[in-house]
């Protein structure tokens, strides 16, 4: 599976809010405006996906409509630590909902790899099959949900920390590099373990059309 077009939609969404509030930054404007100017820009991202798309995405929803609510809430208590701490709070219960996702009978990121291939019944129809018969393909996809959820939670348990001890000025220039960096650190192994599990299956490779026949590994 092309994981680029994934990939790229990540770094619009995390890089977009990043690079309006770093820009408003440099030329003094306060914390809260800045803040306010990021999370607009993504919420434009959001309302121009949906239309291209014609339709909205779930996860999308989620985000933006905590933002509209943290920014009233921000607004009307004048804390801009609130607003900071939406990155935290959406993270978070991202990460929760992939690791609590694991105990039902499929987790959330098996269901968000099987959108990426929209439209390609045939291809569904395969990941379905392969859920179904092939426990490896169960346990790897559990394996990354529990390494992204763990990782997102302790990010944002740090953030909130850092938020919530630190002068403002300081922590807002230092929240958002922290959330880089742990996107980048599930990249990068994501993209080691892909490689590593790509390895272990062509050293056993397919004797059968019915096993050739297997989608690509995660």
């Amino acid at each position: 599976m092309d994981k680029r077009p994934l990939l790229i939609g990540l770094l619009w969404d995390v890089g977009l809010p990043a690079l309006v509030f770093y820009t408003c930054r440099s030329v003094d404007i306060a914390v809260l405006p800045a803040l306010t100017a990021g999370g607009l820009a993504a919420l434009v991202r959001v309302v121009c996906v949906a239309a291209l798309r014609h339709r909205l995405d779930g996860l999308a929803a989620v985000v933006a409509g905590s933002f509209a609510v943290l920014l009233a809430v921000s607004a009307l208590t004048g804390d801009p630590r609130i607003l900071l701490a939406r990155e935290s709070i959406v993270s978070g219960a991202l990460g929760l909902f992939l690791v609590g996702s694991c105990v039902v009978h499929r987790p959330v990121l098996y269901t968000l790899v099987r959108r990426a291939a929209a439209g390609d019944d045939a291809r569904l129809a395969q990941w379905d099959q392969q859920w179904r018969t092939r426990p490896s393909l169960r346990r790897h996809v559990v394996l990354l949900s529990i390494v992204f959820g763990s990782v997102l939670l302790t990010e944002s348990g740090a953030r909130l920390l850092l938020i919530y001890l630190l002068p403002i000025d300081v922590v807002a220039d230092w929240t958002m590099p922290l959330h880089f960096g742990a996107v980048a650190l599930l990249i990068c192994w994501a993209l080691w373990w892909r490689t590593r599990r790509l390895r272990a299956v062509t050293a056993d490779r397919p004797t059968t059309p019915e096993q050739s026949a297997r989608p690509p590994a995660l």
